[in-house]
């Protein structure tokens, strides 16, 4: 009977002790998400060899989270990245950093590596920090991306492209941690 009486002070007491900010929760938000986001695509592609070729490029538009919940939902994204492509096996491997911005300025970055066809890529995806409310935050998941060229255009006197398309970058499975604000 003392046990059962104990847990229940305790239980009655949890909201007390929290509000004095003598007990604090560890994360504010500790999710797991599926999450998409479409974008557009801006690149030059530069010939480095007879068969190899160099990306380098930007990739922008909004994060959507699957049930419409997280602080992430709804971010933009922004995502500098680089790839090298060997045109005679038609496979490609990345790198990037990507931007996430909520609507009141609060940033989230993260790295990703990627490798797959021409057209796709897939890879880990890595939460390194953030600003704001996302300061101190982390997280994990492999992100797939897919781009489809809309638009090529040669710079005339050299063999270097500039491309434009659209795309999409899926995380069927995106962890990730926010801290609890200190007092």
């Amino acid at each position: 009977m003392k046990k059962v009486r104990f847990k229940m002070l305790a239980l009655a007491m949890m909201p007390i002790l929290v509000a004095a900010g003598l007990i604090t929760d560890a994360w504010a938000e500790e999710v797991e998400v599926k999450a998409v986001a479409t974008w557009k695509a801006r690149s030059f592609i530069f010939p480095v060899a007879p068969d190899e070729a160099y990306l380098v490029g930007v990739y922008s538009g909004i994060l959507y989270v699957d049930d419409g919940k997280g602080s992430l939902h709804a971010s933009s994204i922004v995502c500098p990245a680089t790839a090298e492509g060997d045109l005679k096996k038609k496979t490609r491997t990345g790198q990037g950093r990507c931007i996430l911005t909520d609507e009141d300025g609060n940033r989230v970055y993260a790295r990703f590596t990627c490798a797959g066809d021409l057209e796709s890529c897939r890879g880990p995806f890595k939460i390194v920090g953030g600003t704001g409310r996302f300061s101190g935050i982390t997280g994990e998941g492999e992100m797939i991306s897919r781009v489809q060229v809309q638009q090529l255009t040669t710079v005339v006197g050299f063999d270097t492209a500039e491309q434009e398309g659209e795309g999409v970058a899926v995380w069927p499975s995106l962890r990730y941690k926010i801290p609890s604000p200190e007092k």
